[in-house]
């Protein structure tokens, strides 16, 4: 079981999670027991520096920019869990070295009070027009997804969210979507108890 919290640094906000990254690059560059791991903490400084720059950028607004953020924040998350997974490695249950790292340690969790918005690992175009294939990562507690689009017309205002499927499968395929539009889509996770979590951060495609 590994024994670092991802689920701690996956709910901060967006400010807070630039913040989080930057004291982990800070503390595990500057400790000799983490020399070992040396290109994940380059690769996440990479991705905290392209996130931050990011966030900067899409203060005036606009769609692509707030695209081009989530991209950066989900490649930033992804690395923060790869990270997560050398330090729990080194660490073989030792709790100070989790914490030195800058990671918080994981709790037993017995029951669910709240569910996190599902990590987009994966969305394109399939060899087949009209189709999309997904790939969320898997949020606990949750047992089901949620999923919503909208289509995007060139000068036009926003297109209302779109209720679509629900699905229990991490992989599946999105089919019916028409050629040639660009589509955002976006997920939540569904759990016992009428729990909701947050939507995920909106994916643009253009489909085939």
């Amino acid at each position: 079981m590994r024994n670092v919290s991802v689920t701690a640094f996956k709910k901060l906000t967006q400010e807070a999670l630039a913040t989080f990254a930057i004291n982990v690059v800070s503390l595990m560059s500057n400790d000799p027991q983490f020399a070992s791991l040396s290109a994940a903490i380059t690769d996440l400084k990479n991705c905290s520096d392209a996130y931050s720059t990011a966030l900067t950028n899409c203060v005036n607004g606009g769609r692509l920019l707030i695209i081009e953020k989530n991209k950066c924040k989900k490649a930033l998350l992804n690395q923060l869990s790869d990270t997560a997974f050398f330090v729990d490695i080194l660490a073989k249950g030792e709790e100070s070295i989790i914490l030195a790292a800058g990671f918080s340690v994981r709790k037993p969790n017995s029951s669910y009070t709240s569910l996190e918005a599902p990590l987009v690992l994966k969305l394109d175009n399939d060899i087949k027009k009209g189709v999309v294939n997904v790939q969320l990562e898997k949020v606990e507690g949750a047992t089901v997804y949620g999923i919503e689009k909208s289509i995007v017309t060139p000068g036009e205002p926003d297109s209302p969210w779109m209720n679509g499927d629900y699905t229990s499968a991490l992989k599946f395929q999105m089919t019916g979507l028409e050629s040639g539009k660009t589509y955002l889509f976006r997920f939540r996770a569904i759990g016992y108890k009428g729990l909701v979590s947050a939507f995920s951060d909106v994916e643009s495609l253009e489909v085939w």
